[in-house]
């Protein structure tokens, strides 16, 4: 048994000895186990038998195959609250153009981020950007590099005072096993990086409140807009309003502002969203949604999930439209809001 466990533990450690996947559906785990059960039984012996086996798989196989296809154009944006932090995982077609923004501490990533991710089938991670310079969006990233491989590390130019951010930062810049050197590179104001276009900031400089200077992304899936807002304050709205006339979005997700409170009336009716996920977190305290902010949201007649309370958030787009779903009591994607193209109404589930 000694030796069994040497050899099993030793053999992990191999380059290439395992990868994730994601995690099956109950219907293929059952496609998988009766398949084995009827070639170790014997089912297949005779050659009608194994003519009808080969045709039942052909047809699985075909529908396996439809329906990844289908699944190569949606793009799939999941908000993760993580202990008063909040990151956001990309799912595009092909690994290369999947994005993670902010990924929280080194607890988050530990506890939380590491088995979404691997549950997702996610081996390495090609870009990770950092939205801000709070420890609870950013402790986590070298820990995440040490997980993930990740490849390149976007921020904005702004120079946040955070150790943890400086620390995550100087890591990526400092990569002998890389080719290149450096993997930090920077998302200036006007830029637009694959699916992303930066909204804020234009300035630069040392700051020393994430909430300051945090870094703005609107992307577009689909002819879907949305727009990424990270715990920006009340000064940083009023910035963001007077710099940016393209604030128009489908759907926004905002971050809790250490002072005040997100998505000012001014910006909502700038942006003029159909949903609105606020990333708050039930621990600790100060990073849940107020009861003001949620009567004041409330009022403006716009359906608003909070991490808080709906876990997990994903965003579903396609080409017909898009819909929102979070996770149900039995751990499965329940759709909470769907928008189509076709009809243009919200489908609200039943309370």
């Amino acid at each position: 048994m000694v030796a069994m466990t040497w050899v099993s533990v030793e053999f992990a450690r191999l380059p290439g000895a395992y990868f994730y996947v994601p995690e099956p559906s109950l219907a293929t785990m059952v496609i998988y186990y009766a398949v084995i059960l009827a070639a170790c039984s014997g089912w297949f012996r005779t050659a009608r038998r194994m003519s009808l086996g080969a045709a039942v798989l052909l047809l699985l196989g075909a529908g396996y195959c439809c329906r990844w296809e289908a699944s190569r154009g949606e793009t799939d944006l999941t908000v993760l609250p993580l202990s008063g932090g909040h990151a956001i995982y990309v799912d595009a077609d092909g690994r290369r153009n999947d994005w993670l923004i902010n990924c929280g501490n080194e607890d988050a990533v530990n506890f939380t981020l590491k088995d979404f991710l691997r549950g997702q089938g996610v081996n390495s991670l090609p870009r990770l950007v950092l939205a801000d310079g709070s420890v609870r969006n950013c402790g986590g990233a070298k820990l995440a590099d040490d997980l993930f491989s990740i490849g390149e590390l976007w921020t904005s130019n702004v120079k946040f005072r955070s150790p943890a951010y400086r620390e995550a930062v100087a890591a990526f810049e400092n990569s002998p096993s890389h080719p290149q050197g450096s993997r930090h590179k920077l998302l200036n104001f006007g830029d637009t990086q694959g699916c992303w276009q930066v909204l804020f900031p234009i300035a630069t400089g040392n700051v020393s409140r994430s909430d300051e200077r945090g870094l703005v992304l609107c992307g577009s899936f689909h002819r879907t807009r949305i727009l990424l807002l990270p715990d920006l304050g009340r000064a940083a709205q009023g910035e963001l309003l007077a710099q940016s006339n393209e604030l128009r979005a489908d759907i926004v997700i905002a971050g809790l502002p250490d002072e005040g409170e997100p998505l000012c009336d001014a910006l909502i009716a700038a942006t003029q969203p159909r949903v609105i996920i606020v990333a708050d977190s039930e621990f600790p305290a100060g990073r849940r949604a107020s009861r003001a902010l949620q009567d004041r949201l409330g009022r403006a007649q716009i359906p608003v999930l909070y991490t808080r309370t709906a876990g997990a958030v994903k965003i579903v787009t396609e080409q017909a439209g898009w819909r929102v779903e979070v996770r149900g009591s039995n751990g499965k994607w329940q759709r909470a809001i769907d928008k189509r193209m076709t009809n243009g109404e919200f489908l609200m589930p039943e309370e």
